[in-house]
């Protein structure tokens, strides 16, 4: 028998939402899965696992990051993109010297190690 009722899984983390200006998530990169609304990346942190939404400036910057590279995401607030359209910005730091894939530098952005 079909059911036409939503299912939703349970027991898999908590979800985060990139509200105030300067919230950090920190922990081991699990990699992006499709959400209902989107793609979801998820962290392995100190109090679990952490889900959230994966917006455009985000997932660029964790496209060429290996899955179980420890990683820093800070959300800078809301910015202006060259063309006037606001999107969220965000800045990605990654442990020690964890390699991280040649597309950052394809993508004009430096690659360069930084302590946060």
């Amino acid at each position: 028998m079909s059911s036409l009722r939503r299912w939703r899984q349970i027991g898999q983390g908590q979800f985060h939402k990139w509200e105030a200006l300067g919230d950090e998530l920190e922990g081991v990169w699990q990699g992006t899965h499709e959400g209902r609304f989107g793609p979801l990346g998820t962290l392995e942190t100190a109090v679990g696992l952490v889900t959230f939404p994966l917006h455009a400036a985000l997932l660029a910057r964790l496209i060429g990051v290996a899955v179980g590279t420890e990683v820093r995401i800070r959300y800078t607030g809301p910015q202006t993109s060259r063309a006037g359209r606001m999107f969220k910005g965000f800045e990605v730091f990654v442990a020690g010297n964890e390699m991280v894939s040649a597309f950052d530098n394809q993508s004009g952005q430096d690659v360069t190690s930084q302590e946060a």
